[in-house]
């Protein structure tokens, strides 16, 4: 094929060439048989560097090409071309006019030079060219879509809009063209023109269900409430036992604020295959959750539990119902689903933090080692998860242990109120290892960092006083103490 092409090429460059023989005397064309079978060589070779990328020998080749006809159209071109590939825009643009000055005709060349045009950033000039270009070939397809982006980096706005209306009147309606319609129209706070565009998409296309359900889902993130039970009426027409549908209608009847009825077509719809994982998903944690109230947070939650229950493998299934259950109170039950989420993805810190903090209000210390301890094999980094292992550690009397993770955290926080809570429990652990100096020495580092804190006065001040060490400094923390808790 592309030696077929390259035969063309040449044929074009002779045939001009005799063409102008007899009417321009000054032009420069081969003479002999010998000159053309030379210039012959020259195109193919040049042409073969060019098809190689060999910009710069294709260039050469072309030159001298044109040095043996000066007057060819074709060899204009193909020089602006190799120019233009190169990255030589500006170079281009005076062989790729010669091209249109010897071929005016030619529908290529007016092409690539407004292409030429537009690279060296001369919109203005290419899109003239394509303007005169479908004066004569209306229905270029490529030329019109170029001309409405050209349209479209000039500002020139209505312009492109016309150009986009005649190019759906010559080819029908063309997605690419709705959507960069829409994309303007809601930059410009355009609903109505958003929704018209829609409208036809769906209109055109009547068997892509997908294309009217982005128009319901539009028309119900609009609250255009009533339009979008229109749609979801027409779309039953063909569907109409689908779950989707079900799916809409629920969330019609959601921002009308019928929660029973709602939540009623959401389980079923809930319990159809044909809804993926994503949308079940998306409903209940980003639009469900945004208006969620104690009256229906009990049927959300089963709603949560059904969709677990359909996906034991999915970590964000389980993870959310263990964060439903944790903001509700139901601590046992949370935990539970939280260590589910974590044995399909044990990388996701939030979760191992909501599992530990957990295990801390439940008082279940053996877990809280050993859950802490197993985050820190993922997250060695992490300061919160030192912090509740040492604490796990100290309450169960391991000082030596709690002293290690408590020592060891501390060098990855920057947060003084975690510091303080920090040094105050090496405080206390140094305490249980009978290292006084030591002890007392942490406590000081955490009233560095909060001078009133509960605990670290209270302990300190204790532990001092049953030392019958620093007595006056005993009785000075716990009167701060007395004096910030008055009716304690």
């Amino acid at each position: 094929m592309r030696f077929f092409v390259l035969f063309i090429f040449i044929f074009s460059i002779f045939t001009a060439s005799a063409q102008r023989k007899t009417r321009q005397k000054e032009i420069i064309f081969p003479q002999t048989q010998a000159d053309s079978l030379k210039l012959e060589g020259v195109l193919i070779d040049a042409e073969k560097q060019l098809m190689l990328e060999n910009f710069s020998k294709a260039l050469e080749g072309f030159t001298v090409a044109l040095g043996m006809n000066s007057q060819s159209a074709a060899i204009q071109f193909k020089i602006a071309e190799v120019l233009a590939k190169s990255g030589e825009g500006q170079k281009a643009l005076p062989y790729g006019l010669k091209a249109i000055e010897l071929d005016p005709e030619n529908k290529y060349y007016r092409l690539s030079l407004a292409r030429i045009y537009r690279s060296v950033g001369f919109y203005i000039e290419s899109a003239k060219i394509y303007e005169g270009m479908l004066e004569e070939f209306p229905s270029e397809e490529s030329a019109l879509y170029e001309l409405a982006e050209l349209y479209q980096l000039t500002g020139r706005i209505e312009e492109m809009f016309a150009t986009f209306d005649r190019i759906e009147l010559q080819l029908g309606v063309k997605e690419e063209i709705v959507r960069e319609k829409q994309r303007i129209y809601m930059k410009q706070g355009k609903i109505e023109d958003v929704i018209r565009e829609y409208q036809k998409l769906s209109d055109a296309y009547p068997n892509e269900s997908a294309y009217r359900i982005e128009l319901i889902n539009f028309l119900i993130q609009n609250s255009k409430l009533e339009e979008a039970s229109q749609q979801i009426a027409i779309y039953e027409l063909s569907e109409p036992a689908s779950a989707r549908i079900k799916l809409l209608k629920s969330e019609v009847f959601w921002k009308m604020e019928n929660y029973t009825q709602s939540l009623q077509l959401l389980s079923e719809a809930f319990d159809s295959p044909v809804i993926d994982f994503e949308s079940k998903f998306q409903i209940v944690s980003n639009y469900l959750l945004a208006d969620v109230n104690a009256q229906n947070s009990g049927e959300i939650t089963n709603l949560v539990k059904k969709l677990a229950a359909q996906y034991p493998d999915e970590f964000r299934a389980q993870a959310f119902l263990g964060d439903l259950l944790y903001q509700s109170e139901q601590l046992d039950e949370a935990l539970l689903y939280y260590l589910k989420a974590v044995r399909i993805n044990p990388a996701n810190y939030k979760t191992w933090q909501n599992i530990l903090n957990v295990e801390a209000e439940l008082n279940q210390y053996d877990s809280l080692v050993v859950h802490s301890e197993e985050a820190l094999t993922y997250f060695p980094n992490q300061a919160l998860l030192y912090y509740f292992s040492g604490t796990g550690h100290l309450i169960k009397n391991n000082y030596q242990k709690a002293v290690n993770a408590l020592e060891t955290g501390k060098k990855y926080s920057t947060d003084p109120n975690l510091l303080t809570i920090f040094f105050g429990q090496l405080g206390d652990a140094y305490n249980g290892l009978k290292m006084d100096a030591k002890s007392y020495k942490a406590y000081d580092k955490a009233l560095e960092y909060q001078a009133e804190n509960d605990h670290v006065l209270n302990n300190y001040s204790y532990f001092l006083s049953l030392a019958k060490s620093d007595l006056d400094k005993a009785l000075e923390m716990s009167t701060r103490l007395v004096k910030s808790h008055p009716y304690k």
